[in-house]
């Protein structure tokens, strides 16, 4: 083994110390910072949400479903607009299959025929759209076999290669058979997926290193962002689109650059005195930046939604909503999964809040919502609480819920005409 191993290898367990000795400390935080731990914790300020959930239904335009038939990168990237999904219900289970670790699963990709996905050992596999397995890579550093990873990392998927990033601070390249191209190595885990576009791989590491690559695996730059502790394991992606790519920072900082050579472009940043839903402590960026027409959107998980200018940062409206979940656009309307247990409907162009309502009935669960994915016409929301929900996007109504009987990590993932569900046990479910 060489020194540079080894020096790689104790930069990222002094990264790994930083975050047990912040995580260990949050309790003694905690009671430095009030008198008593008993009772109700409430929020500093008044839920915003909480004033729309009365308001009535509006109709909604929404675009033609489409037969999806390959979703190569998370959250439909590198902009991150979702797609409506043909889908027809009732909702049948087709398939289950379980993979060999439970966790920090990464978010799946999907091809033309296949399934790839990441468990929290960093192995990774592909499985037929029937759910049968056709190959495990084990991409565990030798000295870490029996560990798992605190972060999921992710995948991006072109025609030939899967681009992965590890929660052990690798990145591969892999061809769709499962050899290995190429593999990088860096100071510090990734927490979530790279985007690919032009023939580039770009990534943002746990210590907030972005990070672009060629096709090669030779890296073209490098920029180190503003960062702050954070306890998220599953992390957010870059976007990108007309020659601006948005590197989202766990500081809460938005910086635009040029693909080609890093050169900031602008900076923006949420509003630090707006924490309505008090979640600041585990990182800003609730979902990855969406693009669309000359717009960006932004999510963060302490309580803000903001409509910037894509050319210049400059801010057109903001409304007082977090998320754990990257925003859907369609028909005029931003709908969002709020950390409060809320699903919201906003206006695309004045930022309007159209109305809110709660997702199990009240606002005051402790359960985690993700979504929704536009699916079918209608709106689909999963949840810790082991369920999937339908919803009507016109009012907001609960249709129907399905038991599902694990708890959820991520949003449904709306492809092949099916619907897919990832659990923290390390299921992968498939719906017809």
């Amino acid at each position: 083994m060489n020194s540079l191993y080894f020096n790689q290898r104790n930069k990222i367990i002094y990264s790994k110390l930083k975050s047990f000795l912040f995580i260990f400390c949050l309790p003694l935080m905690s009671c430095f910072n009030n008198e008593s731990m008993e009772g109700e914790r409430l929020d500093l300020y008044q839920f915003e949400m909480d004033t729309h959930l009365s308001k009535s239904g509006k109709s909604i335009n929404l675009s033609p479903q489409k037969t999806i038939k390959s979703l190569s990168q998370v959250d439909n990237g590198p902009t991150h607009l979702f797609v409506h999904s043909k889908f027809n219900v009732p909702l049948v289970k087709s398939w289950d299959i379980s993979l060999k670790n439970k966790g920090s699963i990464s978010a799946p990709v999907f091809s033309n025929q296949h399934v790839f996905i990441l468990d929290s050992r960093a192995n990774l596999y592909s499985f037929g759209l029937d759910g049968k397995k056709e190959w495990v890579l084990d991409l565990a550093p030798s000295l870490e076999k029996n560990q798992k990873t605190h972060h999921s990392g992710g995948i991006a998927l072109n025609k030939e290669n899967l681009f992965v990033a590890t929660g052990f601070g690798e990145i591969f390249s892999i061809n769709l058979d499962g050899s290995i191209n190429w593999k990088k190595r860096f100071d510090s885990p990734f927490r979530g997926a790279p985007i690919f576009s032009n023939n580039k791989i770009f990534v943002i590491n746990a210590n907030d290193l972005a990070i672009a690559i060629n096709k090669k695996g030779e890296t073209i730059w490098t920029l180190q962002g503003p960062t702050r502790p954070t306890l998220l394991s599953k992390g957010i992606s870059p976007a990108l689109k007309s020659n601006k790519l948005l590197l989202p920072f766990s500081a809460g900082q938005l910086t635009a650059v040029r693909p080609n050579n890093g050169a900031e472009l602008w900076t923006a940043a949420f509003d630090q005195s707006n924490k309505g839903e008090a979640y600041s402590i585990i990182g800003d960026f609730g979902g990855s930046p969406v693009i669309k027409s000359n717009k960006v959107f932004l999510i963060s998980s302490s309580g803000q939604l903001l409509a910037l200018n894509l050319n210049s940062g400059r801010k057109i409206w903001s409304v007082s909503v977090g998320s754990n979940s990257t925003p859907l656009i369609d028909g005029g309307s931003i709908f969002v999964v709020s950390t409060k247990g809320q699903l919201v409907r906003i206006g695309e162009n004045n930022g309007e809040v159209i109305w809110s309502r709660n997702i199990s009935g009240s606002n005051t669960s402790n359960e985690k919502f993700f979504g929704p994915t536009l699916a079918g016409n209608f709106l689909w929301i999963t949840g810790t609480d082991g369920y999937l929900r339908k919803f009507d996007p016109s009012t907001g109504k609960e249709f129907s819920k399905h038991r599902i009987g694990h708890q959820i990590l991520y949003r449904t993932y709306a492809v092949h005409d099916k619907l897919f569900i990832i659990s923290k046990s390390g299921k992968i479910i498939a719906f017809d």
